[in-house]
C-alpha cells in the first residue's frame, strides 16, 4: 500500500535528526577535494547561471511564479535564521572588528596631526583617511 502524503511528510520529519548526523559525518569523512572540484567546475556553473538568468530563464520564471507575497511569506518563515546567523557569525565579526579598530587607531594620529580648520585642510584630511583605509583593504577581515 502506498503512503499518503501526510505519512510521507511525517517520515521526512522523523528522519531529520538522523539525516543531519549522516550528512555531517559524510561531510567530515570525505576525502574528495571539495574546493578544487568546485573551482574546476567554474565553467559549468557560469554556463548554468547564464542560462538560468537569461530573459525568460528559470530564475525569472520561478520568481514570477512565487511573486512578492510568496517571497515575503518564505522570508517571514525563516526570520529566526537572521539571529542564528548573527550569533554564529559573532566570532568572525569580533576578529574582524578588532583588526579594523586597531588599524583605525594606528592611522588616526597621522590624520589628527594634519592641518585643519579650512575646506582645503578638511579635503586633505578626508583624502588621507580614505587612502589610508583603502591600503588596509584585504587585511582586515576575519
Amino acid at each position: 500500500m502506498a503512503k499518503t502524503p501526510q505519512q510521507a511528510a511525517a517520515a521526512w520529519d522523523a528522519s531529520t535528526a538522523t539525516g543531519q548526523q549522516a550528512w555531517l559525518a559524510g561531510l567530515q569523512g570525505t576525502t574528495k577535494p571539495i574546493v578544487a572540484a568546485a573551482v574546476n567546475n567554474r565553467a559549468v556553473m557560469q554556463a548554468n547561471f547564464a542560462k538560468a538568468t537569461a530573459p525568460g530563464g528559470s530564475w525569472q520564471t520561478r520568481l514570477e511564479a512565487v511573486g512578492d507575497s510568496g517571497i515575503k511569506a518564505a522570508a517571514a518563515a525563516k526570520a529566526n535564521n537572521y539571529s542564528t546567523g548573527v550569533t554564529q557569525g559573532q566570532p568572525k565579526f569580533l576578529t574582524a572588528i578588532t583588526k579594523i579598530i586597531a588599524y583605525e587607531q594606528a592611522g588616526l594620529p597621522t590624520i589628527y596631526a594634519m592641518p585643519s580648520g579650512t575646506t582645503a585642510a578638511g579635503i586633505a584630511r578626508a583624502s588621507a583617511w580614505i587612502t589610508y583605509m583603502a591600503a588596509g583593504k584585504g587585511q582586515l577581515g576575519a
